[in-house]
Order: C-alpha cells, then structure tokens, then sequence
C-alpha cells in the first residue's frame, strides 16, 4: 500500500513537471535543464507528500474545503496520466536532439506530441467527471454453481455493491439506479456492502429508497468497511425498519426456487485491514459446517481477499466488491488501476480450483465523482453448472 503511495505521488509529481517543462517550450524558452528538472521535481514531490493527507482529510468536508480537495484530486490524476504519455514523448525528442542538426525536430516533437499528451491526460480527467460519471453498465455474467439444477440455472441475479450512500449518492439519484436495477427483472437481488459511505445522517433516506428493490426470491445484502464507519447496526436498524433488504451478518438463509434447494450465506466486514489482500475471515469456517453438504450455495463477500479461503472451504462461488475495478483504469489493460494498491483481484471473474469469484467494479463512488473505462455496473448473473 505504501510503495503504491509513494509511486502514484512520484508519478504525479513527474506529470507536473513535465507539463512545466512543456509550458515554458510554448513560450519559447528552452525549458527545465538536467539540473533545474530534478530539482523542481524534488520541490514538487515534497508539495504533494505535505499537502496528500490534508486534502485527504478534507474530501468529505463540504464547502469550498471539499472543492478544493476533489479539484486537487482531480488534477493530480490528470498529471498521473499526463506523465505516463508525456515521459515517452520526451524521451524519443531528448534522443532525437542528441544528434547534429536535429534540434529543431526535437522541439517540434516535444511541442506537438507533448502537446497532445497533455490534452489526452487532463481531457481524460475532465470526461471521467462528467460523462464518465454518469455511465451505467449492464454486464451479463455467466458464472459456475457446483452442483446446480435447472431450476437454479433459470434464476436471474442481479449483483450490485459498493453503493456509498452519501454526498455523492443521494436520495433522488438512488431511485433511478433501484428504478434500473427493477426493469431488469431479477429473481433475486444481492449486494455486496458499503451501502453508505460514512455520514449515518443519509441512512433513513437510503434505506426507504433501497426498500423499493424487487425481487421474486428477495433482496440480500452484507456490509462493508464504509458500513463499519457509518455504524452497522444504524444501517441493520434502518433496512428492518423499511423491510425489504434482509442483511446477513455472518449468516446464511434458506432459499426455495421452485422446489430445488438454494443457499445464500454473507460475512460480516471487519472495517479494519481494508488493504489486506489476502486473508481468512473467522466465521466461513463456521457457515460451511452449517450448510447442508451439496447444497448450492452463493456467499456475498464485500472484500475479493477472502476468496481464497472460501474456496478451500467449499464455496465455490462468491460475489465481491470493495475495488470499484479502480474507477480509473487503462484501456485494454483495466487490472492496471489505483484499486490494485489493496487488491490483485481488481475487477471481473476470477477462478481457484473449481470455485469461481466475481468482482464488481460498484455503483457508486469513493472520493471522487470520476471513472475512466470503468463505468458504474449492475451485474446480471446467470448460473451454469
């Protein structure tokens, strides 16, 4: 986790950097020397290191503190990606200089590539906040149940997680997503934690938007470490109290579809050690003693770090969240993203002997309002045998 820190902020402070170095190209100076470009870029990172864990501290403040933070943010992500496209592109102009007579075709490529890198990195940054923001995606998965009939082969689950109910979910635009969520006519409904984000002011009004899910064998959930901040059992007392969301706490339930056996069974979050990325959680070893040998069974798991312990207890299909796939990720390359700083198991199915885990990449988000080639998802989960 740290040394996924340390390279994130020496990737932004090289973006800024450069895009400085570039800056004073346009404006017909000869730019940062070997010298003068290390030394603003040591002046630059140790800029970010101070002002990091203030702005972190203040993402969900509200006010102008808040816009402030995200903006920072937001531009720091532009300069990750910036750096990343501007690197290459002053390398080939640094080499292409070294020769005689090939000054001035250095300097065209630095003005014109470099350019055109920094316009794909912050015009990411500004399409992941705004369209980016807004895209919803309806993924149909095909995932292996051991030992399941047609009947359960028939079933229609629709996955969703990480909702972070909160400043940046509120009540209005949570109904559209239950509204999405019921046109696809699930069987059942699962969700795989963080509900809410932190602020248990937004419960209330969370739950009595989330009681409007419907489906024919019912809505379950599990909570995730957001949940543990915002206080489980404020979040347990408001789904009893609106009724249709049944939170399984380190629990299983008994489902009949249409006369063939199904188990669910769900984990608590310990809150803590979000970063783990591989671990076992005390009560699976528990739940798989309970459940009846051979009967299909489903777990919901907030965190992809239990998989592996799952799967040597016998659960052969589990559900996860947790990593929203990064928010931010590279095209054709989208486990290369921030969320692989807490997990190899960043987004989509993953197999280990003969058990299968789906990841979800989320329905909402975490700090910031801003994904870039991964859109917000609800899953639509078909079994085979």
């Amino acid at each position: 986790m740290v040394r996924m820190l340390v390279l994130a902020i020496a990737l932004v402070s090289l973006g800024e950097m450069l895009t400085l170095h570039w800056l004073l190209l346009v404006t017909g100076s000869d730019g940062l020397s070997w010298i003068s470009g290390t030394g603003t870029l040591a002046a630059i990172a140790v800029s970010n290191v101070l002002v990091f864990p203030l702005v972190r501290g203040r993402l969900r403040a509200g006010g102008l503190a808040q816009w402030l933070s995200r903006s920072w943010v937001l531009v720091s992500v532009g300069a990750l990606l910036t750096g990343v496209a501007l690197s290459p592109v002053f390398a080939i102009a640094w080499m292409t200089g070294s020769f005689p007579g090939t000054q001035e075709v250095a300097r065209t490529l630095s003005l014109g590539l470099g350019g055109f890198a920094i316009a794909l990195g912050f015009g990411s940054v500004a399409w992941g906040s705004s369209v980016g923001d807004r895209r919803i995606r309806v993924d149909r998965v095909a995932l292996r149940l051991r030992d399941a009939s047609d009947q359960h082969r028939a079933l229609r689950i629709a996955h969703v997680t990480d909702l972070h109910i909160g400043p940046l979910l509120q009540a209005d635009r949570l109904r559209r997503f239950v509204e999405r969520i019921n046109r696809l006519e699930p069987d059942l409904i699962v969700i795989t934690g963080d509900l809410f984000d932190f602020d248990p002011a937004f419960v209330d009004d969370g739950c009595r938007e989330l009681a409007g899910l419907e489906a024919r064998l019912g809505v379950f959930a599990v909570t995730g470490n957001h949940d543990v901040y915002t206080g489980c059992d404020a979040v347990q007392a408001g789904l009893e109290l609106h009724g249709t969301v049944q939170l399984l706490r380190d629990a299983w339930a008994h489902i009949d579809v249409d006369g063939s056996p199904f188990a669910i069974a769900g984990i608590d979050d310990p809150g803590a050690g979000w970063t783990e990325r591989e671990s076992e959680h005390p009560v699976l070893e528990r739940l798989a003693s309970e459940i009846p040998q051979g009967l299909p069974t489903l777990l919901l798991s907030h965190r992809p770090s239990y998989f592996a312990h799952a799967a040597r207890l016998g659960f052969s299909l589990v559900l996860a969240g947790h990593t929203h796939g990064g928010q931010v990720a590279f095209p054709r390359a989208h486990h290369v993203n921030i969320s692989r700083m807490i997990s190899d198991h960043t987004r989509g199915i993953f197999e280990l002997d003969d058990a299968t885990m789906y990841v979800n990449r989320g329905l909402g988000m975490a700090g910031l309002p801003l994904r870039l080639n991964c859109p917000r998802e609800i899953a639509l989960i078909e079994l085979t045998g």
